[in-house]
């Protein structure tokens, strides 16, 4: 047989084979599950049976690194994304754009506003690919653009046992009507976590409650006719610490008012833009500031991935781990936080994952969270630009 020839075939065969294994990937299934605040290490700190149980049907991660900063809104916006903060714009559950002349926050409508959100989230890649996608909850799914077949508007009243029952019931639907990527989220539990530590015996009884679920979760998904077609994969956004009322430093105290353009307060995270003429002196108040570190923009730590988005503005600045930025030295805190470096261990999150593309009792690596946008568009076939994510990081845990 001529070299020609044989190279023809080669190029045939290895095309049908990624068609079809492309066909096969679209016939699979994704649910996408958040815990939003479950430490990486709570699994080792209380007894969690079905987190445990789930790890040996599947895979588990000894964590998962959250991107900068830890907060809730960009870590999610970022495993959907692949991107992180910096280049998808959620760069924080706050913040000011000066293009669009708007704030968004969690309790303002412009959470819902799609010119806030970059990147392409993989919902979107997933419908504009032939695979239908539906959520419950997922921050930045429920946008006036950029949103699943199915979605929901964020309603935290909703029982969680509902939330499990209705992607039942849309994992029932007939065919044509069925998604294969599902994203559910769950706010516990940071709320707890929150309020009262989360070593505190409070949080205990939730995470305990919240691996409950998981668990029903698991067995319910297992009893469907498609159980054995359904990879899970369970998350979390970040971790939590202990924060107390005698560590907190207000940063606003050492700066002058006529200095600053705009300021926002994320503890730990604090965003400033200064007057036109008044970095120095902003630099040199700064450096007396004590438990903090802060850098100008241009100047935050290539490994953080941060700093080139204008709406972090500035100068960046952190609080040290366990301490609290405020506004005033009279306002209290207490229980537990996050948002510190994403090299602070207590906040690395949680990775579980079973299913039919998963090997089986496989404990991996640590890994960055943009990578998981890469891990579920390789299950469901489907074709992804380049971002920040890398599936190198996560090919491991899956089978072939």
């Amino acid at each position: 047989m001529r070299k020609s020839t044989t190279h023809l075939l080669l190029f045939t065969f290895l095309l049908l084979t990624t068609l079809l294994q492309a066909q096969t990937n679209k016939n699979n299934y994704v649910v996408l599950v958040s815990m939003d605040g479950f430490r990486w290490d709570y699994a080792k700190k209380f007894n969690l049976p079905n987190l445990k149980q789930i790890a040996k049907e599947g895979v588990h991660a000894k964590s998962m690194k959250p991107s900068y900063p830890s907060k809730t809104f960009p870590n999610h916006y970022s495993i959907v994304t692949g991107l992180y903060p910096d280049h998808h714009g959620i760069i924080n559950n706050v913040f000011y754009d000066a293009t669009l002349n708007e704030s968004f926050s969690l309790s303002s409508n412009a959470k819902n506003d799609s010119r806030f959100y970059g990147g392409n989230p993989i919902w979107n890649v997933a419908e504009q690919q032939g695979v239908k996608t539906a959520s419950f909850f997922w921050p930045g799914s429920d946008t006036d653009k950029k949103r699943p077949s199915i979605y929901k508007n964020y309603d935290n009243k909703i029982p969680y046992e509902t939330r499990i029952d209705t992607i039942l019931k849309w994992l029932q639907l007939p065919e044509k009507q069925r998604p294969h990527l599902i994203t559910l989220y769950f706010d516990e539990p940071d709320h707890t976590g929150h309020d009262f530590g989360p070593l505190s015996p409070e949080n205990k009884k939730m995470v305990i409650k919240m691996d409950s679920l998981m668990g029903q979760l698991s067995s319910k998904l297992n009893q469907l006719s498609i159980g054995k077609e359904i990879n899970l994969i369970i998350v979390s956004d970040h971790g939590m610490a202990n924060i107390s009322n005698d560590k907190k430093v207000a940063v606003l105290d050492y700066l002058k008012p006529e200095w600053l353009d705009y300021k926002a307060v994320v503890n730990p995270i604090m965003s400033l833009q200064a007057k036109a003429g008044f970095q120095d002196s902003i630099t040199k108040a700064l450096k007396k500031v004590p438990h903090i570190k802060f850098w100008k923009s241009s100047e935050v730590p290539k490994r953080l991935h941060y700093g080139t988005n204008p709406r972090v503005h500035d100068f960046v600045i952190e609080a040290d781990k366990g301490y609290s930025l405020v506004t005033k030295t009279s306002q209290n805190v207490k229980g537990g936080n996050h948002g510190y470096d994403n090299n602070e261990k207590d906040m690395h999150a949680i990775f579980y994952a079973k299913g039919p593309a998963f090997k089986v009792d496989k404990t991996v690596k640590t890994f960055q969270n943009v990578s998981v946008y890469t891990l579920i568009a390789h299950i469901l076939g489907l074709q992804i630009e380049e971002v920040d994510g890398k599936f190198g990081e996560v090919k491991s845990m899956l089978v072939n």
